[in-house]
């Protein structure tokens, strides 16, 4: 649910060849490319990005929202906006808009994040260290994004293995890969994909291998990834 309120930082781009799918459309793994990195920019820029990370913290995606009601193309030029939009016990909530060249909005998301120890893998609480005029202590708790429950039974079985091209620059998967992995099951079984739920739940490592499941349940698609029994993502799309 979009919140009434402004934006705290906005970047334009221009969406380019290698970031479409072969109608011409944004990838949705490329929308969570621009997401994050206007997120990382508003983070530096008010010194809660690389200035953690140089003291041995680091932001972690935990879940995630994004509605799409329309797609941009390539040669669109779009805008991205983002805000803190508070803290809810260890999540640090976060808002983005994506709109067109005349202010339409095309995309929303909201996303909840931890703030977690480099070394101990710890989460520590994000109202000690984020500015209190961008992200107020109290949130309302219903803009945290749900958790997504999947239902046991399961089928659309896939299996991949995890790249050194899903990567970070943490040496962690970066959460876009796992869109990505969720993107290539609804092309592959024809699922519709006009918005995505996502709980990021434990770390993947590379050379791992992740067993994807999907099922339909109504209108949605509960997708799920796993490592030896573990749970790794679960997400829900419609």
């Amino acid at each position: 649910m979009p919140i009434n309120q402004p934006f705290q930082y906005s970047k334009e781009f221009e969406v380019l060849s290698f970031q479409v799918d072969p109608k011409g459309n944004l990838r949705w793994a490329s929308l969570g490319d621009l997401l994050q990195e206007v997120a990382w920019k508003h983070a530096d820029s008010r010194d809660f990005g690389q200035a953690l990370f140089d003291k041995g913290l680091v932001w972690v995606l935990s879940r995630f929202h994004i509605e799409v009601k329309k797609m941009p193309r390539w040669g669109d030029k779009i805008r991205v906006e983002t805000a803190g939009r508070g803290v809810s016990k260890l999540f640090a909530l976060r808002e983005f808009s994506v709109s067109d060249a005349s202010g339409n909005q095309l995309a929303w998301a909201m996303s909840a994040w931890l703030l977690l120890d480099i070394n101990s893998k710890r989460p520590q609480r994000p109202a000690a260290v984020l500015p209190s005029e961008l992200f107020d202590p109290i949130a309302d708790e219903n803009i945290v994004p749900a958790r997504v429950e999947i239902p046991l039974i399961q089928d659309h079985h896939t299996r991949i293995k995890v790249l050194p091209s899903d990567l970070d620059m943490n040496n962690h998967v970066n959460n876009v890969s796992y869109i990505r992995w969720i993107e290539d099951v609804a092309l592959s079984n024809e699922f519709s994909m006009s918005s995505l739920r996502i709980n990021y739940l434990a770390e993947a490592l590379c050379g791992e291998a992740i067993d994807i499941a999907a099922t339909k349940v109504g209108n949605q698609t509960f997708i799920s990834g796993m490592h030896e029994g573990k749970g790794i993502f679960a997400a829900a799309i419609e």
